[in-house]
């Protein structure tokens, strides 16, 4: 098994499958479908422009579990499998086609009686879409496995609620040499992060959980030799259960009525009942295979999980043993991989639905 999963990896790593290259991605859920028992039922599916595949052990469209998984990733300069011994490196490896070739192994093989569909999707680095999508148009989920956060199989109990504002200002503009005729765009808006990042003091590690708000653009001004009077800037802000986006959006009103403000991304928080019998089952399988029970986890990122949850669906967060996602050290273990085949094999045939 593990040397069909590996192969199946290699060939999902080497696919230059950015989110925005949909001509890209819709080669790989081709190719994909191509490599899928002819026995089960795929459907392929569009969405504002990005395709999804659903692949199911049964021709209903009500399922006992659903794993959700994507295809995408964000640009980087090689796109290249690579293998030092038990790790496997190149982008995607741990986020996600790590978790891709282990899911499209197990519906290639399992046996169940469980009615079991993956989703597969090819935005969820841009907004998830998709996925929203596909839970709308399959309502009918009794769990969801979402294999897109933390690491070491530690269960993922909490997620971080995402919302991404661009903030626009126009002042008064004057002549470089005279700063004191204009209002600079650039420099008030800068002002007005400093003063959220007083209000909402930075995390300092992954350990310190609190809610986050980070700069990732600032653009203004239109010659070198003038005071700017127009300026934006975009946040992301990654927010705690205590802290509610209205308030966030109430306090940059507050501190300046001036400036308009627009919602670019604003994702829910996930969360899930430890308690919930479907979720101890799987920590059932997760003990017997791994000989511990998993850890859990609050981790600062954000998934398509949050779709699930919002339809009250109970939803499972757990990575294999990898890490460095989005960067070139990005890596996942082989041998880490064949125990989550063999934790979703065992939950699949022996858990409780």
């Amino acid at each position: 098994m593990e040397k069909e999963i590996l192969n199946t990896l290699e060939w999902l790593i080497n696919f230059k499958s950015v989110s925005k290259d949909t001509q890209e991605t819709d080669a790989l859920l081709d190719l994909i479908a191509s490599k899928m028992n002819p026995n089960l039922t795929i459907k392929k599916h569009c969405f504002n422009g990005f395709s999804s595949l659903v692949i199911a052990n049964t021709k209903e469209k009500n399922f006992d579990v659903v794993f959700c998984v994507h295809i995408d990733v964000v640009p980087c300069e090689k796109y290249q499998f690579q293998k030092k011994g038990n790790t496997i490196y190149g982008r995607g490896a741990i986020d996600m086609k790590g978790a891709v070739s282990v899911c499209m192994t197990l519906l290639n093989h399992v046996k169940t009686n469980k009615k079991v569909a993956l989703f597969i999707t090819s935005d969820e680095e841009i907004d998830g879409n998709c996925a929203k999508q596909l839970v709308d148009l399959y309502p009918d989920i009794k769990l969801a496995i979402v294999p897109d956060g933390g690491s070491n199989f530690e269960l993922v109990v909490e997620e971080k609620g995402l919302l991404q504002l661009k903030l626009e200002i126009n002042t008064k503009a004057s002549h470089a040499s005279t700063p004191f005729l204009g209002i600079n765009a650039i420099t008030s808006l800068y002002e007005l992060y400093q003063e959220l990042i007083t209000k909402y003091s930075l995390p300092l590690n992954e350990n310190d959980y609190k809610t986050s708000i980070t700069l990732t653009k600032l653009e203004g001004g239109n010659a070198y030799n003038q005071v700017p009077s127009n300026a934006s800037m975009v946040l992301d802000i990654r927010y705690i259960s205590s802290d509610k986006p209205k308030d966030i959006i109430g306090f940059i009103k507050k501190e300046n009525p001036n400036i308009q403000i627009t919602t670019i991304t604003e994702g829910s928080i996930f969360a899930t009942d430890t308690n919930n019998n479907k979720i101890l089952s799987y920590l059932k399988s997760c003990n017997e295979i791994l000989g511990y029970k998993p850890k859990f986890k609050k981790i600062t990122s954000t998934s398509d999980a949050i779709y699930f949850c919002d339809k009250k669906i109970p939803t499972i967060i757990m990575n294999p043993v990898g890490g460095y996602p989005h960067s070139e050290k990005e890596y996942v273990t082989a041998d880490s991989l064949v125990l989550l085949y063999k934790i979703y094999e065992h939950f699949l045939t022996k858990g409780m639905i």
